[in-house]
């Protein structure tokens, strides 16, 4: 028997309806996350009916406009995906769902969620070629209006030498930049692949990691991101590498900058544990990043290989204004050695954090970070200090809201004129 030429199934109503989805000037891509074959072709045809509107392919970096979901078998962790995606009310993102069944406490869990619309399965052709072109004419309507797609800051984290307190730094950074921006999205991943126990700091049971995307990143989306993401009780999102010294396999620097490129659309800050060796997949990290913090300790060993890895990152064209240098387990009585480091390294100290064994100790042993743990402690706000750095450009003025508030403003905008027109 001679094996059937394959035929795009045509739907009704169109005459073009077979023609590729393609990229063209101006047209608004989709990214399409669903397993089902049939939901999944449906979905296909229909996007290809409307001009204007491509299926964005994972090489892509740009954000798709309209994210077209699957419910997962766990829904819960669907729905707190979506809400991550759709926090930022600035992001003008869509979210289309669908279900293999109509079950009205999931409808009005997505009604809850901002799900612009739901298809129960079978999927309809008509409805959901009726939802893209009101998707088209919501998108038409907003033209005048700037884009402002989520595209995040990147913090690279990098131990000048293993054992400096990398995964410790970067973790609490990454928690107090969730804890102060509840309506932002945070994110921390993990590219460390010879000591990777970042789940550990957090009490993390997790059994998806970086590994599920290495193993094929042909096949990484934002549907896959979701499923191999593991959160915290604090709204944080954590990527664990899922690999170490005894494990076998390596990330490579295409799976590394994909999943960054990735992150970068989906989350506002994404901080990744670098780890402390300077290989391939770490360079990519630290190519991509907006900021690098290269962390030391004041031994003279670890000062020398900081050095070495200072001088890498400038020879390497990283810009000196994006390298922050930080000093872990300071104590005050070294001020005159920190003087003399920076001298050596002929960096400027960023941050310190101060030297606190017990509380660091005894916060790892337990899975909680050191700022929830012990919250007042001073190594605990020195993190909190370093992530109020981060967000500094982006925070408003505080003004009161009071009206003696705003009387004694006055006042003093009064009084500083005064003494300006006297001088």
């Amino acid at each position: 028997m001679s094996q059937r030429e394959w035929k795009p199934v045509r739907l009704k109503g169109d005459k073009d309806q077979a023609r590729p989805s393609r990229r063209s000037h101006g047209s608004i891509g989709i990214e399409l996350a669903v397993r089902t074959e049939s939901a999944r072709q449906v979905f296909e045809e229909a996007i290809r009916t409307q001009r204007g509107l491509y299926l964005k392919s994972p090489q892509d970096a740009e954000a798709p406009k309209l994210l077209i979901l699957e419910l997962d078998e766990d829904p819960a962790q669907t729905f707190s995906f979506i809400h991550t995606i759709l926090r930022n009310k600035e992001d003008q993102r869509e979210i289309f769902l669908t279900a293999s069944h109509m079950d009205p406490s999931i409808l009005l869990e997505a009604l809850r969620a901002g799900v612009k619309e739901f298809f129960p399965q079978p999927i309809q052709p008509h409805e959901v070629i009726k939802a893209l072109s009101k998707f088209l004419d919501r998108c038409q309507a907003s033209t005048h209006e700037p884009a402002r797609q989520k595209m995040g800051e990147i913090l690279a984290v990098f131990g000048g030498k293993g054992g400096v307190g990398t995964t410790t730094i970067a973790a609490n950074v990454a928690l107090s930049l969730q804890q102060a921006r509840q309506d932002q999205t945070v994110v921390l991943a993990e590219v460390n692949q010879h000591s990777g126990d970042l789940s550990l700091f957090f009490d993390l049971q997790t059994t998806t990691s970086f590994r599920d995307i290495g193993s094929d990143v042909s096949r990484l989306d934002t549907a896959l991101l979701m499923r191999i993401l593991a959160q915290h009780d604090s709204g944080l999102h954590v990527l664990p590498s899922g690999y170490d010294d005894l494990s076998s396999g390596r990330l490579t620097p295409e799976c590394v900058e994909a999943t960054l490129k990735l992150l970068h659309s989906l989350f506002d800050y994404i901080v990744v544990d670098c780890g402390h060796v300077l290989d391939i997949t770490a360079k990519k990290v630290l190519e991509t990043a907006t900021t690098v913090f290269v962390v030391s300790t004041l031994i003279v060993p670890v000062v020398h290989r900081t050095k070495r890895v200072l001088d890498l990152l400038k020879g390497s064209g990283c810009e000196p204004d994006k390298i922050k240098v930080v000093i872990n387990r300071y104590a005050p009585a070294e001020k005159e050695i920190l003087r003399e480091t920076e001298e050596a390294l002929k960096f400027k100290t960023f941050q310190t954090i101060p030297n606190d064994y017990p509380t660091v100790s005894s916060a790892i042993n337990n899975g909680t970070p050191v700022i929830t743990a012990a919250p007042r402690t001073a190594i605990a706000k020195a993190f909190q200090e370093m992530a109020e750095t981060v967000l500094a450009p982006a925070t408003p003025r505080k003004t009161s809201s009071s009206w003696l508030g705003r009387v004694r403003e006055i006042m003093t905008g009064h009084t500083a004129l005064a003494r300006a027109k006297a001088s």
